[in-house]
């Protein structure tokens, strides 16, 4: 067996870790030419553990993939998904997902995940179209993956590849000949964005009605991203004479991305190649992150009040978060190697001027630091002034950043095991973020499949050392007929709540689902 196809096959198997490969359903020749189309419905009901955090409805969802063969060197291939219910709000607008908005969400939608052309030509292939780029060949995290944006309307029960954003983009790859003496399968690949399209966001809204701040979250919105619904000004006689709890609005708002110009868009080079049977490349990208990141302000309001100290009545605040775009530079590399039934993979990134998030519930909790922008506004307020911006600590930092990451999965008597370890060594942070300095996390991830390939179980395990955080996720699922197939999980997360994945402990669930294969 050729080293590459070796390498490719063992990818592929550790594929299935995460999603299960499946096959057109039906395939057929018109005017010569072949027809691939693939529809799957899933219908999921999740059950959560904790009534008291956001109900989320039963969700329907059609999928169709539809890919053409126009000539021989000419494809066409689409995949269009709509989508009734699941992790959003029923007041929430129906429509289409578009490309320009960070924050929005949809009770019905539709949206064209990919809608491009491949153009195979001697030595060349050319994708153009809206598409997902996948660089990297670790498990879930990849440091080297840097070209589509994700949405995290629901980050741990939607698989990576369904989550990640199709964006507008032409990639060619270009095959070195054998004769020049270069490395098997050795290519050049270029990726231009010429529009940078932003990460996703469910919207949410903390509004302040008598005196009180009444929130309306989706349930996988991110509580770190959420500042305290009251903030309390101590007592400073004669100005202040008692504390004051003030009532916090919050609100999600959209700002337009970077306009298009050339000098805005992304540009990924890679190449990849192998060398003695092990599979690597190195990559360089250009362009504004995928990584998400977010700008906080804030607004004091208030009715002057000539009578009574502090003079101001009707206190309250009004947050605003608005995504940030941060332009970064980022150089990489990965490799993999399959030996026997082991499979080793590995990758690294160094990312020059990255924003990383803080935990945004500390930015307004503190009066002590903010004590000079609260006199600023309350005697502004007093004058009669409405509403008055008070200036709060960035909420973000940029930091240049190392990932890495190594793993191997081994399969032994239809076991497949998977461990892998992540690190993101942060430079010179000044600043405590929502992730550490130093992040490492350690991931399991053990498949096995019984009764001829139609009863699948997994067990996926998920823990940040330095951050404090675990994930479970065991998932059981039945292939009834060709068409139908069901699955059950649970989702347990535990730990620090001012971590990445700690913040979401209260949204511990269990899902049951329904694929049907037409």
């Amino acid at each position: 067996m050729r080293a590459g196809l070796k390498v490719q096959l063992a990818l592929a198997l550790a594929g299935q870790i995460v999603v299960p490969l499946t096959a057109s359903a039906i395939q057929t020749t018109i005017g010569g030419r072949t027809v691939d189309l693939d529809t799957l419905l899933t219908i999921r009901e999740v059950v959560e553990q904790d009534r008291d955090t956001t109900h989320e409805p039963t969700m329907e969802q059609l999928r169709v993939r539809l890919a053409v063969s126009l000539t021989d060197w000419l494809r066409f291939d689409s995949t269009t998904t709509g989508t009734h219910g699941g992790p959003v709000l029923s007041s929430d607008p129906s429509g289409i997902y578009n490309l320009k908005d960070t924050f929005q969400s949809k009770w019905w939608s539709v949206e064209f995940d990919e809608v491009f052309f491949d153009f195979h030509l001697a030595d060349l292939d050319v994708r153009i179209g809206k598409q997902k780029v996948s660089w990297g060949k670790l498990d879930r995290f990849q440091p080297t993956d840097f070209i589509n944006p994700y949405t995290y309307n629901d980050p741990f029960i939607v698989d990576e590849a369904d989550r990640k954003i199709g964006i507008p983009a032409l990639q060619a790859s270009y095959y070195l000949p054998q004769d020049w003496g270069a490395p098997p399968e050795s290519r050049f690949t270029l990726v231009w964005v010429p529009h940078y399209y932003p990460f996703r966001f469910p919207p949410s809204q903390c509004v302040v009605e008598g005196g009180v701040s009444r929130c309306t979250i989706e349930r996988w919105f991110p509580p770190a991203a959420i500042p305290n619904t009251t903030f309390v000004i101590p007592a400073a006689p004669p100005l202040v004479p008692t504390d004051i709890a003030v009532p916090v609005g919050f609100q999600t708002l959209n700002v337009d991305p970077p306009a298009f110009r050339f000098e805005n868009s992304g540009i990924g080079l890679r190449f990849s190649a192998f060398v003695h049977e092990v599979d690597m490349s190195f990559s360089f990208y250009h362009g504004f992150d995928s990584q998400p990141s977010f700008a906080l302000t804030a607004d004091a309001l208030g009715d002057p009040d000539p009578m009574n100290p502090p003079f101001v009545r009707n206190l309250s605040a009004q947050t605003t978060l608005t995504p940030h775009f941060q332009n970064i530079d980022a150089a990489g590399a990965d490799f993999a190697y399959a030996f026997g039934s082991f499979t080793v993979r590995g990758e690294g990134a160094f990312v020059h001027n990255r924003a990383f998030p803080r935990d945004l519930r500390g930015l307004v909790s503190d009066p002590a630091a903010l004590a000079p922008e609260i006199q600023k506004a309350i005697a502004a307020l007093a004058m009669g002034a409405g509403r008055v911006p008070v200036a709060l600590p960035s909420a973000f930092e940029v930091s240049d950043a190392f990932e890495w990451g190594v793993g191997g999965d081994y399969l032994w008597e239809g076991y497949l095991i998977l461990l892998q370890l992540n690190q993101t060594d942060v430079f010179n942070s000044d600043v405590d973020l929502l992730i550490e300095d130093v992040d490492t996390r350690l991931l399991a991830n053990l498949r096995k499949n019984f009764l001829s390939d139609t009863l699948r179980t997994q067990f996926v395990v998920l823990y940040g050392i330095e951050s404090d955080y675990t994930l479970l996720r065991p998932i059981v699922g039945y292939q009834v007929t060709d068409h139908i197939a069901v699955e059950a999980g649970y989702l347990f997360i535990a730990g620090r709540s001012r971590s990445v994945i700690g913040q979401y402990k209260a949204n511990k669930e269990a899902w049951f689902q329904v694929e049907f294969r037409l």
